[in-house]
């Protein structure tokens, strides 16, 4: 009896053999992509496996180390007094910057805004008014930066804080509004500020702290 080949049989003897060999090499190139995919998985779950193992007793351990309260670490000095100034000095020439950076506000306030203010160069129709009043605006802008600068060093120094801080505060925010009124022409807080400079000099002067004018920009 002759055996009879089959359809698929057929077709496969059939075909060029150059067709059956990249057919053979298409199977076998998915099978080792199928095996090198399930071999990678197997080492990312034994990799992750054995991290979360060795890993959790040392997180333990970090967290206990972490929460565990260090000698002295919540003691803090008491350096400051009830109106919350130092009881010493905290910065080096505090006050000695301190008369500088006034010095320097004060200076430069008598004479860009003060003295034209006095003198009427900024009223309607004054010679040389523009200009007047744009240097009193930066005039302003320079004051109020110095007169900060100078409540940072007050608040330094155990004797000018209580005295000083609170007015030179207060004289910041004098500066600031009338930086913002100079701008449009209105000089009305002038004599207010002026009268806060005399008594901060006054103050400061009682305290054995003489307070020198300059209007040497480049100083501060």
């Amino acid at each position: 009896m002759i055996p009879v080949a089959s359809p698929a049989t057929s077709q496969s003897l059939h075909r060029p053999r150059a067709v059956r060999t990249a057919t053979a090499t298409g199977v076998a190139l998915r099978l080792r992509v199928v095996l090198a995919l399930l071999l990678a998985g197997c080492v990312l779950l034994a990799g992750c496996g054995t991290t979360a193992t060795t890993s959790s007793p040392g997180a333990g351990t970090a967290t206990a180390g972490s929460g565990a309260p260090t000698a002295g670490s919540g003691a803090t000095p008491g350096s400051a007094d009830a109106n919350g100034c130092p009881t010493s000095n905290t910065t080096p020439f505090a006050k000695t910057k301190f008369v500088l950076h006034t010095g320097l506000a004060f200076g430069t306030f008598h004479r860009y805004i003060y003295k034209p203010y006095t003198n009427h160069q900024f009223s309607s129709g004054a010679h040389g008014r523009v200009l007047a009043l744009v240097k009193a605006g930066a005039t302003a802008l320079f004051d109020k930066r110095e007169i900060r600068l100078a409540v940072q060093d007050v608040k330094a120094n155990p004797t000018l804080c209580r005295v000083l801080a609170a007015p030179l505060g207060q004289l910041s925010d004098s500066l600031t509004g009338l930086e913002n009124k100079v701008k449009s022409g209105d000089l009305s807080a002038v004599s207010a500020v002026e009268s806060q400079i005399a008594g901060i000099g006054s103050a400061s002067a009682k305290n054995g702290t003489s307070i020198t004018e300059s209007t040497n920009q480049n100083a501060g």
